[in-house]
C-alpha cells in the first residue's frame, strides 16, 4: 500500500508543478541564459569565461538512474541533523513521516519512500538542537572509530573543521557518486575543493544550501512614491551597478519623525546586517579575499588593485548621508523582519528562505540580483553563504551503500523536492511577480560560495565582515591587510597542507 500511495502522490505534485514550472520561465530580456533544471548547478566563477552562467546543453528527458540492483533487508539509513528551531534561515527538512497536503513535505514524502523501496532501507533522521551538538557527536564518534551515522548534515565551517581532522571522506573516494550529474552541486565542488579533493558536498536531496542563497529585495511601493525607475529595466541593460544603487537608495533615506536622528524609527535606503551585505557585495563585484590556483590550493587574494578599490568603495558607499541600517548595530537584528515590510527600507539583503515572512506584507515588493561594481564587469554574482554540507564519515563500513543511497536521493529529489520547494514555494508563495522568478533563477545560476566564509571565519571572514573593519566608513584595508597577511597566509597554508594530503 505504501508504494501505491506514494506513486498517487508523486502524480499529485506532478501535475501541480508543470503549470508553475511554464509560468515561471524568465524573460528573453533577463541577464543569462534559460535556466537548467536544477538551479544552483551551473554559477558563473568570476574568474573563469562564463560571465552569464552559460552552461552545456542537458538532455532532453531525465536519463535513468544507473545503480545496481542491491538491496539492505532493512537497513536504517542514519542522517544526524539540526533541528529547524536552530536554524529558522533554511529549511532544514530531509524527512516527513506522512503526506499532509503541504508541497514541500509531501515532494520529501515521496523521495524517502522512492529510495527506501528501491534497497530496503529506512531513512532514519537523528535531529540534535543545534550545530555544535551536530558537530560534537560526529566528532566523538568518528575519532572512537564508530559507524553510528551515514551522513550528517554541517554547516561548511563546522565541516571543514572535522576535514582537517580526517574524519570526513572524499567524495572522490566514494562510488556510485557521480559529482557531475546535474543534481549535485557544481557550484559547492568548485569553489570549496581543496588540491581536487571534495570533502563537502551538497546535492538535491537538501534544500538548505539554496535557503542560503542572498537576494535583494526592494519595495515597490517605495519605488513609485520616490519616483524611481524600477530595478528589472536597470538589471535588463546591465547598468545595475554600486553607483546606481547608491543613488537610488539615498533618495530614499527620510528622518520619518523629524527628531534630527536616524533610528529604528526613520526609514533608509538599505536595510541589512553587516555579515550579509559585506560579502554579499563583494561577491556580487567578483571580489573574494582567498581564491584558488591552478592547483586547485588556496591562496590570498587580498592584495591587489581591484579587491581595494572596490572594498573601500563598498564600505564608504554604505556608511554615507544615513543610506544604511545595520540591525545588528541597534541590539536587534530582526529589526529587518519588521521595517522592510513596514516601508521603512527601500533595499533589502537576506537570505532567499527568509523571505518567507514577506507573504503578508502589505506593500509589494521585488527580488533582484546585487548589483556589479561598474559597466564593464561580465554579468551578475551573488554570493551563497556557507552551504550545509552531506558529510560522510570516514568510518563508513559499506561505502557501496552510502554512495548508492546518496546518489539516489540527489537523483529522485530534482523533479520532487527541489520543484516543490523552488518553483511552488520560492516563486509562487513568495514572489509577486514574474520579473521577480527570471531575478531567482539569474541567481541560483550565478552562485559563488565564499571560501573565506567556510575555511577561514576566524581569520579573515569574522574581523572583516562581521567585527569592526566593514563597520568603518574609512576602512583601512590596506593597513588591515599589511598587519593580517602573515597570520592569514599561515592558515592557509595548514588548511592546504591537511586537505590535500
Amino acid at each position: 500500500m505504501k508504494i501505491t500511495k506514494s506513486i498517487l502522490l508523486f502524480l499529485l505534485i506532478i501535475s501541480m508543478i508543470l503549470p508553475v514550472m511554464t509560468a515561471c520561465s524568465p524573460s528573453p530580456d533577463s541577464p543569462g541564459n534559460t535556466p537548467s533544471d536544477n538551479p544552483g548547478n551551473t554559477a558563473a566563477n568570476p574568474d573563469e569565461n562564463n560571465p552569464d552562467g552559460t552552461e552545456e546543453p542537458q538532455p532532453a528527458t531525465k536519463a535513468p538512474l544507473d545503480l545496481p540492483d542491491n538491496t539492505y533487508n532493512g537497513y536504517d539509513f542514519r542522517i544526524m541533523n539540526v533541528q529547524q528551531s536552530a536554524m529558522t534561515w533554511v529549511y532544514t527538512t530531509i524527512t516527513a513521516e506522512e503526506d499532509t497536503g503541504v508541497e514541500v513535505n509531501d515532494a520529501v514524502y515521496i523521495r524517502n519512500r522512492t529510495v527506501e523501496g528501491r534497497f530496503d532501507i529506512n531513512i532514519k533522521e537523528i535531529v540534535e538542537n543545534s550545530v555544535s551538538t551536530v558537530q560534537s557527536k560526529a566528532t566523538k564518534s568518528i575519532t572512537a572509530g564508530s559507524d553510528d551515522y551515514d551522513l550528517f548534515m554541517l554547516p561548511g565551517a563546522e565541516a571543514t573543521a572535522l576535514a582537517k581532522k580526517h574524519l570526513l571522506t572524499d567524495y572522490n573516494e566514494i562510488p556510485y557518486v557521480d559529482l557531475n550529474k546535474p543534481y549535485w552541486d557544481k557550484d559547492v565542488r568548485r569553489d570549496l575543493s581543496v588540491g581536487g579533493r571534495v570533502y563537502l558536498m551538497a546535492g538535491d536531496f537538501s534544500m538548505m544550501h539554496y535557503g542560503l542563497t542572498v537576494a535583494m529585495f526592494f519595495n515597490k511601493k517605495l519605488i513609485n512614491q520616490l519616483g524611481l525607475e524600477m530595478p528589472y529595466n536597470i538589471i535588463n541593460e546591465g547598468k545595475w551597478t554600486y553607483d546606481k544603487f547608491f543613488e537610488m537608495a539615498s533618495v530614499a533615506s527620510a528622518d520619518l519623525n523629524g527628531d534630527g536622528k536616524y533610528d529604528k524609527e526613520d526609514r533608509y535606503g538599505y536595510l541589512a546586517i553587516t555579515h550579509i551585505w559585506s560579502p554579499a557585495f563583494l561577491g556580487a563585484a567578483g571580489q573574494q579575499t582567498v581564491l584558488k590556483d591552478e592547483n586547485d590550493l588556496h591562496y590570498f587574494a587580498m592584495d591587489n588593485e581591484k579587491f581595494i578599490n572596490v572594498y573601500q568603495k563598498m564600505t564608504a558607499m554604505m556608511h554615507k548621508d544615513n543610506m544604511m541600517f545595520d540591525a545588528d548595530d541597534a541590539g536587534n537584528h530582526r529589526l529587518q523582519d519588521v521595517m522592510f515590510p513596514g516601508d521603512q527600507a527601500l533595499f533589502w539583503s537576506e537570505c532567499v528562505h527568509w523571505a518567507t515572512i514577506l507573504r503578508n506584507m502589505d506593500s509589494d515588493f521585488g527580488i533582484i540580483v546585487h548589483p556589479k561594481f561598474d559597466e564593464e564587469q561580465n554579468g551578475y554574482h551573488t554570493f551563497a553563504g556557507s552551504p550545509i554540507a552531506m558529510c560522510v564519515p570516514t568510518t563508513t563500513i559499506d561505502f557501496d551503500r552510502t554512495g548508492m543511497v546518496l546518489e539516489a536521493l540527489c537523483y529522485e529529489s530534482t523533479d520532487t523536492v527541489i520543484k516543490a520547494y523552488y518553483d511552488v514555494l520560492l516563486k509562487t508563495k513568495i514572489s509577486r511577480d514574474d520579473e521577480s522568478e527570471g531575478m531567482l533563477d539569474i541567481m541560483f545560476k550565478n552562485r559563488i560560495y565564499s571560501i573565506a566564509d567556510v575555511y577561514y571565519q576566524g581569520e579573515i571572514h569574522g574581523p572583516m565582515n562581521s567585527k569592526s573593519l566593514s563597520k568603518q566608513a574609512n576602512a583601512d584595508i590596506v593597513g588591515w591587510i599589511e598587519k593580517n597577511r602573515g597570520r592569514v597566509e599561515t592558515a592557509i597554508e595548514k588548511t592546504n597542507d591537511a586537505l590535500s594530503e
